[in-house]
């Protein structure tokens, strides 16, 4: 079929890749969300179709099921220290890597002592560079998703894009760019989203598995949210909080759309998600429709991410997170 979507250069070097090893180990960061997900899933079925073995591996111990549909999403492992790849590849030797929606070291995790020497290492993100991981780092901060530059190495390879690649394809960039709506959309993820529709995918099925089945409970951990907003620097930025008791037994996966909640409130440049994890110790969702650059805001705390969508973990009392941040957006604003 032909395809209307843009693409984007790519080089030669990136097939050759994929043409040259057997064995390829595929991972993406650290509490993975749907674009790292169907970027993983996308080129794992792609390797497969030119005849390779491939494992996909991750830090996290837990994934999340809004995308159990994927084809082989429950075969991915979590990484452990005796991790054996031998069921997956032949003398659990890992010839190569592929690395997707990774920035850099800190953000892939402990599959990074998995690695062969960097020659053998291929690493396709749109995120700003942290760290250089492979002999090709393949890095597009104008996407709108690492899995719409997987499309980019399908259409390169000419591999036939069959049913469950598509689901994959359509997933990542429908889950990055929130539905078609941030402001990374481009003409090209319409494009690639039409061709997905036209193999056979059902764009309200997948939409509503990723955004709009959520259970009982979790819904009113949304609206608990939704009641403890407050504002501060004169409406500037808004700020949702839940505490840690409200948290317990909870899939944080289900309450993230808080996250967009935050930077909702008319007249607001900056929205922030902050939840305690574990007592004293904070995850922040940050989100902008301004001049702040809020990856800036979470790198001051080891954390990153996009110009308008970042995260970083603090450990420290409610009212000294909520300071500290503010502190760091004030300095743009």
């Amino acid at each position: 079929m032909k395809s209307d979507a843009i693409l984007d250069p790519i080089t030669d070097d990136i097939v050759e890749f994929l043409k040259n090893h057997n064995q390829y180990m595929i991972s993406g960061h650290i509490h993975a969300d749907g674009d790292a997900y169907a970027a993983m899933v996308a080129m794992h079925l792609l390797v497969q179709a030119l005849g390779k073995q491939s494992v996909m591996v991750l830090d996290d111990q837990q994934l999340d099921p809004r995308f159990d549909f994927l084809k082989n999403f429950n075969s991915i492992v979590s990484f452990t220290e005796d991790l054996d790849l031998s069921a997956w590849l032949e003398n659990g030797q890992v010839q190569a890597t592929i690395i997707l929606d990774v920035p850099g070291y800190k953000r892939l995790g402990k599959p990074e002592k998995l690695l062969p020497a960097a020659e053998h290492v291929l690493k396709i993100d749109h995120h700003p560079v942290e760290d250089t991981m492979g002999g090709i780092d393949w890095v597009n901060i104008q996407s709108s998703s690492t899995t719409a530059m997987v499309y980019d190495v399908y259409k390169k390879t000419e591999i036939p894009i069959d049913l469950d690649m598509a689901k994959a394809l359509y997933t990542g960039i429908l889950y990055d760019t929130g539905r078609f709506s941030f402001s990374n959309t481009r003409a090209k993820d319409y494009a690639i989203a039409s061709e997905m529709v036209a193999i056979g995918v059902q764009p309200a099925e997948i939409t509503n598995r990723v955004f709009f089945e959520s259970k009982f409970g979790a819904l009113k951990t949304i609206g608990k949210g939704l009641a403890s907003l407050e504002n501060f620097l004169n409406g500037a930025v808004n700020i949702i909080y839940l505490k840690y008791e409200d948290l317990v037994g909870q899939e944080q996966s289900e309450i993230e759309e808080l996250a967009n909640f935050s930077v909702a409130v008319q007249g607001g440049m900056v929205g922030l998600f902050i939840r305690e994890i574990e007592p004293g110790y904070h995850k922040i969702s940050l989100r902008s429709k301004s001049n702040v650059d809020v990856n800036q805001v979470a790198k001051a705390f080891d954390g990153g991410g996009h110009t308008r969508a970042a995260g970083c973990r603090i450990a420290a009392s409610k009212e000294e997170v909520i300071q500290k941040l503010l502190a760091e957006i004030s300095k743009q604003l």
